[in-house]
């Protein structure tokens, strides 16, 4: 039987005729704190307006069910920078850092001659220069010049004192507009880290009235649900919080602002596109979209994160759009993790992949019509003892253990809000024993970095 061309190829030494490796790409990640994935058009939410998110997303892929791996803002990062689990890779709480001994993608890209972008300084003085004397919050801006609603909540929320364009957030992305005009000859990775819809809910002029609280439905709660909540929920609840005294008018304004802070960072995201449009740097530069981790967005009568792993808290955008040849406009349902973002980047930059990686590259997903499977996510936050908690979710269960005590069972097809916590009900505890079993092995199977 004759040869195959490419069968001959290799018997004269195929890798001398192999073709080339792909030269590696460019890297923009939009980090935008607190940005939730079930707030996006793609994931049915009615009311939100980000269309330069949706451009982006028509030219790219939306993996529309990722989950940060943390429940608060470094340990989420850190996770996607490293591919590892929160209880690995040692940042367990904010205010930590990724150790000197664990690989991440800021080192990585370095060692492949990158020029990485770094935050920048000196806002104050920047916004002190243009007449602000008294900002003392950078989402607020200047007290005497914002507008603050009341509210019984522990976040204020209202219109921020400080035009549009003389935020934080403005500041960050002209920083990152001049970072790309000037390493447009060069190989670059641009971070782009927004304070986003983080907490203060505070939006400057006019993205506080873009949205109207009256017609906004009311977030899904259920009368006397924190009755079976653990502890560290019920403080939450009422004593760190203060969301047992929430009007329906207060939830409703809350999440107007939110909704405002979101189209805002869509704004700013739009001019980052436009100017990779005007630089000529579509063609080699990979652009990335996501959030750190969400925020519960008034249901449970809540806002913010850090307390439970409710789905808007843990679920986060990610949208990426590559100049490889890989479909566009395509919805991947597949779960996702925030420890799979180190894996993916790394393949559609066509860098080398790491090892001893907890997460996965979803690029197979985005190339591929490959099926949904029940792919396990887990998530994690603390120190063993006290303050800390842990996740494991499937298609169709969630459960959670909290190490001070408690844990949460929900039936996410029959419960989606996420309203009734299963753990003690007699009904099901075959399948809290079976979920147990595999969140206390995934957690054996993980070394736990100690306190630094």
């Amino acid at each position: 039987m004759p040869l195959s061309r490419r069968q001959f190829l290799a018997t004269i030494g195929g890798a001398a005729c192999a073709q080339p490796a792909a030269s590696p790409l460019n890297l923009i990640c939009i980090i935008a704190d607190q940005h939730s994935g079930i707030c996006l058009p793609a994931a049915g939410d009615p009311y939100i307006k980000v269309p330069n998110l949706e451009r982006l997303a028509r030219s790219g892929v939306t993996f529309l069910d990722t989950c940060t791996a943390g429940l608060t803002c470094a340990p989420s990062r850190a996770s996607m920078d490293t591919g590892l689990h929160v209880s690995s890779h040692g940042v367990r709480t904010n205010g930590l850092a990724i150790p000197a001994d664990v690989p991440s993608i800021h080192r990585e890209l370095e060692r492949h001659g990158y020029i990485v972008s770094q935050d920048p300084r000196a806002y104050a003085e920047w916004a002190k220069s243009l007449g602000y004397e008294d900002i003392d919050n950078r989402i607020i801006g200047s007290r005497a010049l914002a507008k603050l609603i009341p509210t019984p909540y522990r976040f204020e929320t209202g219109r921020a004192g400080l035009a549009p364009e003389h935020t934080y957030d403005a500041y960050v992305t002209n920083a990152a507009l001049r970072f790309l005009e000037a390493n447009q000859q060069r190989r670059f990775c641009c971070w782009v880290r927004l304070h986003g819809s983080h907490d203060p809910y505070v939006v400057p002029r006019p993205y506080d009235t873009l949205y109207d609280p009256a017609k906004l439905a009311l977030p899904a709660y259920r009368a006397g649900e924190y009755d079976d909540k653990p502890a560290r929920q019920k403080r939450t609840w009422s004593t760190n919080q203060h969301a047992d005294q929430l009007t329906d008018e207060h939830l409703k304004t809350i999440l107007a602002h939110y909704y405002g802070m979101v189209s805002y960072t869509d704004h700013l995201v739009g001019q980052i596109l436009d100017r990779v449009e005007a630089l000529g740097l579509a063609g080699n530069t990979v652009i990335v979209y996501t959030a750190d981790h969400g925020d519960t967005m008034g249901r449970h009568r809540m806002f913010t994160k850090g307390f439970a792993f409710y789905e808007p808290a843990v679920r986060v955008p990610w949208i990426v759009r590559t100049p490889q040849p890989l479909p566009r406009a395509k919805v991947v349902h597949q779960p996702a993790s925030g420890v799979d973002m180190l894996p993916t980047l790394l393949e559609l930059m066509n860098l080398p992949a790491l090892p001893n990686l907890h997460g996965e590259s979803m690029v197979p997903h985005w190339r591929e019509n490959l099926p949904v499977t029940d792919r396990a996510i887990f998530g994690g936050q603390g120190f063993e003892g006290a303050d800390r908690a842990v996740m494991m979710r499937t298609q169709r269960w969630k459960l959670t253990r909290y190490d001070e005590g408690g844990w949460e069972l929900y039936d996410r097809q029959k419960d989606p809000d996420e309203l009734r916590n299963l753990h003690d009900d007699p009904a099901h505890q075959e399948i809290v024993a079976d979920l147990k079993a595999r969140l206390a092995t995934w957690d054996r199977g993980h070394a736990h970095r100690p306190r630094q």
